[in-house]
């Protein structure tokens, strides 16, 4: 019996921007979809993958029952490390949100590109925040957002 996918319906629809949580020291983005057909979080941008490889048709045992396993095995590591997306998205989604704003110069709410400094300030555009609660909108401006960005800055500086 397989276990279910991690639930989310703690993270508001909008984009975010991650440390790897396999602990490859890159950020990775992401964007929360929910609509009447699609309830999901997507790689961003469309053609992103994160995560463990797909693997290549060679890679797949022809067996049946080893196959299965094989499959198995693979949606399970996906499982998990969708997971672990998911929590440190919801440990702290403003940070999230924020993050992606600031490495993508996007909205995190609707992705479009922010052009005034007052929105590349909040990483919210105009649109998205003018209906916005102040103290909500403050905590898009938080240490913990710096500290996010240093942490990923260093690791890419340390990169080879």
């Amino acid at each position: 019996m397989t276990k279910a996918w991690p639930d989310l319906s703690a993270i508001d629809e909008g984009y975010y921007a991650v440390l790897d949580p396999d602990g490859q020291e890159t950020i990775t983005y992401w964007r929360r979809v929910r609509t009447a057909k699609v309830d999901a979080l997507k790689a961003w941008p469309a053609k992103a993958w994160y995560g463990p490889p797909i693997p290549r048709r060679s890679e797949v045992p022809t067996d049946r029952a080893e196959r299965d396993k094989f499959v198995a095995a693979w949606s399970e590591r996906r499982r998990v490390y969708v997971g672990k997306v998911v929590a440190a998205i919801t440990s702290g989604p403003e940070v999230a949100g924020r993050c992606f704003a600031d490495f993508r110069s996007r909205c995190c709410m609707c992705g479009r590109a922010l052009r005034d400094n007052t929105s590349k300030t909040y990483g919210i555009g105009p649109e998205c925040r003018s209906g916005m609660d102040p103290a909500v909108l403050a905590r898009y401006c938080t240490p913990e957002v710096g500290w996010v960005h240093a942490k990923a800055l260093k690791a890419r500086k340390e990169a080879p």
